[in-house]
């Protein structure tokens, strides 16, 4: 006991010696994320009929993540990203839902270029580990594939039929074209975030390192719980450790990266829906969880 809360003493005098002018940078990117995400939301919902404005997008996408936190299903996040669009009246709910769907999509092939630099780092890294390690390691890699699949089975949108919907409601290759890039833009800010929350701490990682941290954190939130809440933190601490970074100066990084992606979205989410879409707009995500 006395060590766990000397490594939690440490870690918060490690974390109190964070540079501002990274810790400010991290905030910055990921306020610049989110408007990322609103234009490009914004473009499939235009090329679907509906118009909205990018602070419209930028806000609603905002309150979607609160949603998404505070509530077990990653679904009801759209759902109250869908409605705070709908409160406008320029959306049909098929059209945002459609364009959620294919805002989403977007992201694949960002993802699968940070997959394959991640793979270079895991490589360079299992060359020093046992057979035994690496076993482990894809085994664990399964089960996070596994529970994916299960949750999309299971999923909202998967039950409401949303890949005939995407028959129906195709988008031009131009438009998908501006929304991957979009998403290259926004995938780029994940790694200079994770980056600058590395650096305040004066540690300088390798692009394909950082790449490998994205993926964690991403995996981390597939996993059931709370945004992932636990999950993430303990993929982004494992990673660091696993690079060479000292327990106490992983969770210090790991703080101050969730102190934003995860406490400021949820709280300043909060405020956008209690805004814009008060308690109806709980009503709603909950009815679509």
């Amino acid at each position: 006991m006395h060590s766990i809360w000397h490594t939690v003493a440490t870690s918060a005098q490690r974390l109190s010696t964070a540079r501002p002018v990274y810790a400010v940078a991290v905030l910055a990117l990921y306020v610049v994320s989110l408007f990322i995400v609103g234009a490009r939301w914004r473009g499939f919902l235009r090329a679907l009929g509906g118009e909205v404005g990018i602070l419209r997008a930028t806000l609603a996408t905002l309150g979607g993540i609160a949603a998404g936190n505070l509530m077990p299903s990653r679904v009801a996040g759209e759902a109250c990203r869908i409605g705070l669009v709908r409160l406008s009246g320029r959306a049909t709910w098929p059209q945002a839902t459609v364009a959620a769907v294919w805002d989403r999509l977007s992201e694949l092939p960002p993802i699968i270029v940070l997959g394959a630099m991640a793979l270079v780092a895991v490589r360079r890294l299992a060359s020093g580990w046992g057979t035994a390690s690496i076993v482990i390691g894809l085994a664990a890699a399964l089960v996070v594939a596994g529970v994916a699949a299960v949750r999309l089975r299971r999923s909202d949108f998967a039950l409401a039929g949303w890949r005939e919907r995407l028959a129906l409601d195709r988008v031009s290759g131009r438009v998908f074209a501006e929304g991957v890039g979009y998403s290259a833009l926004l995938w780029l800010q994940d790694v200079l975030r994770l980056t600058c929350a590395t650096l305040a701490f004066g540690i300088a990682l390798s692009p394909t390192k950082i790449a490998t941290l994205s993926i964690l954190a991403m995996l981390g939130g597939l996993v059931p719980g709370v945004a992932g809440l636990g999950p993430v933190e303990g993929g982004l601490v494992a990673g660091l450790m696993a690079f060479g970074v000292d327990l106490p100066t992983a969770a210090a990084v790991t703080t101050l990266e969730r102190a934003i992606s995860y406490g400021f979205s949820t709280s300043a989410g909060a405020m956008v829906i209690a805004v814009l879409g008060g308690r109806s707009l709980w009503s709603v995500a909950r009815r679509r969880e």
